[in-house]
């Protein structure tokens, strides 16, 4: 994956808090996010920048044996122990190889340099041969202050997707945890998870003690104009590939993981063919290798997603209402009509714990359009015809990218206030929150664009039908202070008075400009909001 870093200022934030560390201020951090969105490239970037005063520790977890995951964890601490010798000793000797050191190599350098925290860490062994692996889990956590008084030097202390320690069996492992988290002054946390719901649930119930708050930071869609600039980056050379690159923005734009996979494979494609330009074929080749075929890694990682929901008690229930919110369906009504309602609440629950979907007042949306799509060709098809030919499938998944394309360029041929109103147009009466606010969307019989100066910086709409009545202003840009107060007193001007005022923007409000909207009894969609509703009702 390309260097580029797609969130500057998350990477600014993350770095000043390391430096606030270093010079004694600590708060501790959690970076949440879909898999694929980046939170192990942002770790990888802060280390590399950390300042050389501070111990680091970064312990990827896994799904794995006990063992295993103590293993990996004692020779993370080790790593992060002997580089800060090696560095204040000033030993050109590599710390890493081009293998990762086994756990006995690490200790009989550790034996020589850092012997109180090598002499614990054998006792630890001897705790985990004996299979005592809660006793062994705490026992490895308390190397760390050991370790940072062997070395005299603050810590960072990095577990990427924490929640593993739960899944893999030790006891307790979130209350030891918390505790040291309460108790260790002199080391900064620092935890990752691609679980967004039950990390959360962890951080608020068992984490968040006394001294031990943890600042929640959420890898949310990075910039469009950062994303679009590098995906042409990684495409320069190519002949058109600028007329596709929106379209990847729109339809994989937040997981930078997923794009890179894609312009991998496109850019090998390209060169195996000998092909000047991106044609539609090979990139439907491309779609088809990385999410269609069972050997692409998009494909691979969309099974592992529902592996694990089908190993849950009502997991297969779970699946078949998956599998109708990609379809379309809606509303829990709307699910419970094709498949039937017996224990769909439970089983729509442990979409939300997985999360594989998530409820947005009363409609159900997957919001990973990577799994909404291979779940609506490949894991339908398969559902529905097991022995479908190869070639029918892959003609299939193609029809199901082709749709995608002609519903976003068609959308793009329109200005944003022109797709507002087709937006508004779909409309039927469901219950959505947008903006930490639940309301009811209404079915509108017109919907109109009201004259405003030519080529102003808004458009204002009025939506009527069956007693609600809409005033929205449509900004392609950020809206300002003035433009929420105009907007506010064109509304009053209204008769009759709308019911809802909304504010649609493609870029975020300041500060200001949103607790003015607020202020006025306003509805704020941004950029996100707007994503969410066409995941519900196409472009």
């Amino acid at each position: 994956m390309s260097t580029t870093n797609i969130r500057p200022e998350l990477a600014r934030h993350l770095a000043q808090r390391l430096q606030a560390f270093s010079e004694g201020f600590r708060h501790n951090l959690a970076l949440i996010g879909p898999s694929g969105s980046g939170k192990t490239f942002q770790l990888q970037q802060l280390l590399e920048r950390a300042p050389a005063t501070l111990l680091r520790i970064y312990c990827p977890l896994y799904r794995e044996s006990p063992r295993s995951q103590l293993t990996r964890l004692l020779c993370a601490i080790l790593q992060g122990g002997l580089a800060t010798s090696s560095t204040r000793a000033g030993s050109e000797e590599p710390t890493h190889g081009p293998a990762t050191p086994s756990l006995e190599a690490l200790l009989q350098r550790a034996d020589r340099e850092l012997p109180r925290t090598a002499s614990a860490m054998r006792a630890v062994e001897l705790l985990m041969v004996k299979r005592l692996y809660a006793e062994a889990f705490t026992r490895t956590l308390d190397t760390i202050p050991l370790l940072t008084e062997e070395c005299g030097r603050s810590c960072v202390f990095i577990l990427d997707e924490f929640l593993y320690l739960e899944e893999t069996g030790f006891a307790h492992a979130f209350h030891e945890l918390g505790k040291r988290v309460m108790t260790w002054p002199s080391t900064l946390f620092v935890l990752t998870s691609s679980a967004p719901y039950r990390s959360r649930e962890i951080l608020r119930e068992r984490l968040q003690l006394l001294f031990g708050q943890f600042e929640l930071l959420v890898l949310d869609a990075p910039n469009p104009a950062t994303t679009m600039a590098w995906i042409q980056q990684e495409l320069r050379g190519i002949r058109r590939a600028k007329t596709m690159v929106p379209f990847l923005l729109q339809w994989l734009g937040a997981y930078p993981w997923y794009l890179a996979v894609f312009l991998r494979r496109l850019r090998e494609l390209v060169m195996l063919h000998r092909s000047p330009e991106v044609t539609e074929e090979l990139f439907l080749q491309t779609a088809w290798d990385v999410l269609g075929h069972t050997s692409g890694a998009l494909h691979q990682w969309c099974v592992s997603r529902i592996t694990g929901l089908t190993h849950q008690r009502i997991g297969t229930r779970a699946l078949e209402g998956l599998i109708q919110i990609a379809e379309g369906a809606r509303t829990t009504t709307d699910i419970g009509k094709r498949i039937g309602r017996a224990r769909l609440s439970a089983a729509l629950q442990l979409l939300v714990e997985q999360d594989l979907a998530q409820r947005s007042g009363m409609c159900w949306v997957i919001t990973d359009p990577i799994l909404r799509c291979w779940l609506s060709t490949v894991m339908l098809t398969q559902q529905r015809d097991a022995r479908i030919d190869a070639t029918d499938a892959r003609a299939r998944f193609e029809r199901y990218v082709r749709l995608l394309w002609i519903a976003w360029s068609d959308a793009n041929r329109r200005s944003f206030p022109e797709q507002v109103i087709g937006l508004f147009g779909k409309f039927t009466e469901e219950m959505i929150s947008l903006d930490s606010k639940t309301g009811r969307l209404p079915r509108f019989e017109t919907i109109r664009a009201h004259p405003q100066e030519p080529d102003g910086p808004e458009t204002y709409l009025i939506a009527e039908g069956q007693g609600s009545r809409w005033c929205a202003a449509v900004h392609d840009g950020p809206p300002t202070e003035q433009a929420i107060s105009s907007f506010d007193a064109f509304c009053k001007t209204q008769t009759p008075k709308p019911s809802r005022k909304i504010v649609i923007a493609k870029a975020a409000l300041d500060e200001n400009a949103r607790l003015l909207a607020k202020a006025s009894n306003m509805w704020v969609w941004s950029a996100d909001d707007l994503r969410l509703l066409t995941s519900l009702y196409g472009h």
